[in-house]
């Protein structure tokens, strides 16, 4: 969020207007933010009151209506006026209520099972049953919690994944509608902020829970920063101490929304505005770089020239229509705008996510700019275009999104035969691939009951899967993914699919292919049995369960087993109550060893490492084992991580 410069939060500013009346007094701007000459500011624009809204419009008035209609229009200006005041008086409240409200009526509504909604389903659920795994084992192979966000998952667990968004959106408004109301420029917070209270609700109905909260926790960063009391303003600490947590949990909730509140950080700091970019800008980075290092991740999101041009339009719009001495908004919009071409030019991990930026706030900022246009001049037209565009955008995207992913009912109702099919056929004892639904609602129907090679995870699927997307997909190179992946059953939905690789893997299915064979199905599914499929583990081993939180093998004879799973530093040998066993230790005797002869090891569980990367550019855990029996692999979180091997048994 890109505000205005802030005011200051006490009772020394000017006298008040006399067209106003009794209102509260907001004072001149706090140290460091002088960014506009106040005597020019003071003449140019009215003062803006707080309790009461912004002045009058200063332009010529409308004609007055006719005679037949002035009762009428008393009467009703009369009854609504008490009203219109007490909201003005608590604008705040006001807008906070009314996004409370709104959210209610999307979770009544439209709050559906599938999209995004059905990712965050599948990560909490997977959380609140394994609150101690590092590493999910029913995605992909297997994926880390915290590559999706360090705290959307456990904090969905506790409090359901819908109930978060109505918190997050009905928060953001308020803090939203705070910022606008201590920015000096802004004349009348009120359509801004309506513009905010849309937008969050169109976020809402994309189902981006994850971004909302996140979202939420960089509003309360830039509002420490741009709202903090002129009374504290030597404070600095005290401030940074407050914002630097804020920012660091937006970025913990969401990576996407960490990134915007260092695009904030970094136009205060090509301002000079020093302690604001550092309190802002360093807690996202140490977030990103300890996350990045402490759980790899790897993908790439797509973004397409027709997703980058209306947030390219608007962050250019922005920067030409809002006043000159908005440095600040200004300085964001640019930094956004290289941001999007950087994004649209190089591939990602950000990709698309970054349009949500102008999504949330372009509507915010040019209602804020509306004010300072000449009524139909020509920077009022584009900013009066802008904001229907805006509107429409949002909105078209919002409702197409709840059109996309509202899930088949077969996937509420018809679901237990197929779950029972899986579980009687064995299913468990390798993955499990559901050609994906337009809805991806079996990311989180069935990954409780089966290891799935795929889930709702763009990113990663672009990077380990690449054939679904390129067009090359083939019946040859089909079956050597099935066989990369240990895939042991494909599962096809009679539903509208994901995209030209969901249809295009359903047709090359049911066509007939001579390693499937259909073993089951009804009106709502068929399910193929992968006649020869290559083992999780090999070889001398086998997968008795795989499980979204643990992997249960049985080894034959000691040695070095291939388990197609992955390489992650957080997987351990555990026991039967999930607890890491100890790794390899360097005998008495080579303690004692005589300078450059090689250590070695007492290896009584086993201990784990990572392959060479293959043709295919896997890295796959490699189980070094001692004897014969049962190993059970797990990620708990602990330090030091894992059950690594030492160089020596690699």
């Amino acid at each position: 969020m890109a505000t205005a410069e802030p005011t200051r939060a006490d009772e020394t500013g000017p006298d008040p207007d006399p067209h106003v009346g009794s209102r509260t007094k907001l004072p001149a701007p706090q140290s460091g933010d002088h960014d506009r000459d106040p005597v020019t500011e003071s003449a140019a624009r009215p003062v803006v009151d707080v309790e009461r809204g912004s002045l009058p419009d200063r332009t010529d008035p409308p004609p007055p209506p006719t005679k037949s209609r002035v009762g009428a229009l008393s009467a009703v200006r009369t009854a609504l006026d008490p009203l219109r005041g007490r909201l003005l008086r608590h604008l705040v409240l006001s807008m906070t209520a009314l996004s409370g409200g709104l959210h209610l009526l999307w979770f009544f509504t439209f709050a559906n099972s599938g999209g995004d909604l059905a990712a965050q389903d599948a990560w909490a659920e997977f959380v609140g049953r394994h609150p101690d795994s590092a590493y999910n084992l029913a995605w992909y192979g297997g994926m880390h919690p915290v590559s999706y966000s360090m705290v959307s998952p456990y904090l969905m667990s506790v409090l359901g994944v819908r109930t978060t968004m109505m918190i997050a959106g009905t928060l953001s408004a308020g803090l939203l509608t705070l910022v606008l109301l201590r920015c000096r420029p802004v004349r009348n917070p009120v359509w801004p902020a309506l513009a905010g209270v849309f937008a969050l609700l169109c976020n809402a109905a994309s189902g981006r829970v994850t971004f909302g909260l996140g979202n939420m926790f960089a509003l309360g960063a830039v509002a420490v920063v741009f709202c903090w009391p002129h009374r504290w303003r030597y404070k600095r600490w005290a401030k940074a101490l407050c914002a630097a947590p804020l920012a660091a949990l937006a970025t913990m909730g969401s990576p996407v929304a960490g990134l915007f509140v260092g695009m904030v950080a970094v136009a205060l700091f090509l301002q000079k505005r020093r302690p604001g970019a550092w309190a802002l800008g360093l807690a996202p980075t140490a977030v990103v770089a300890v996350s990045a290092w402490l759980f790899p991740f790897s993908g790439t999101q797509p973004m397409s020239f027709g997703s980058a041009s209306l947030p390219l339009l608007f962050s250019a719009v922005v920067f030409a229509v809002v006043p000159r001495d908005w440095k600040t908004v200004r300085i964001t919009a640019a930094v956004y705008g290289l941001g999007v071409l950087g994004v649209w030019l190089i591939s990602s991990q950000i990709g698309s996510n970054i349009t949500r930026l102008a999504m949330l706030v372009s509507g915010v900022v040019l209602m804020a700019a509306l004010p300072f246009a000449v009524p139909r001049s020509r920077r009022w037209y584009v900013i009066v275009l802008s904001s229907v565009l805006f509107v429409g955008w949002i909105g078209f995207k919002s409702v197409d999104d709840v059109v996309r992913t509202t899930p088949a009912a077969s996937w509420a109702r018809e679901l237990a035969p197929l779950v029972n099919e899986l579980q009687g056929v064995g299913a468990e004892k390798g993955r499990v691939e559901v050609v994906p639904a337009r809805s991806h609602r079996e990311a989180s129907a069935l990954a409780p009951y089966v290891n799935l090679a795929r889930g709702w995870n763009r990113q990663a699927d672009m990077e380990r899967n690449p054939l679904f997307y390129d067009d090359t997909l083939n019946s040859a190179n089909y079956h050597d993914w099935l066989q990369r992946w240990a895939v042991h059953f494909v599962v096809v939905p009679k539903e509208a699919l994901d995209g030209d690789g969901g249809e295009r893997e359903r047709e090359l299915v049911q066509r007939g292919l001579p390693y499937l064979e259909q073993v089951w199905g009804d009106a709502n599914w068929q399910l193929f049995k992968v006649t020869d499929p290559a083992p999780l583990a090999e070889p001398n081993a086998v997968v008795q369960r795989a499980e979204q939180g643990e992997m249960t093998i049985d080894v034959k004879k000691a040695g070095r087993i291939l388990i197609r799973i992955p390489y992650s530093p957080w997987l351990s040998i555990v026991d039967a109550q999930g607890k890491s066993l100890k790794a390899p230790q360097e005998t008495d005797a080579s303690k004692d060893r005589a300078e450059g002869e090689p250590k070695t090891y007492d290896n009584v569980n086993g201990c784990l490492f990572e392959t060479e990367e293959d043709a295919e550019g896997d890295k796959w855990t490699m189980l070094v084992a001692p004897k014969t029996g049962t190993y059970r692999l797990a990620a708990p979180y602990q330090l030091p991580r894992g059950t690594p091997c030492p160089d020596e048994l690699k």
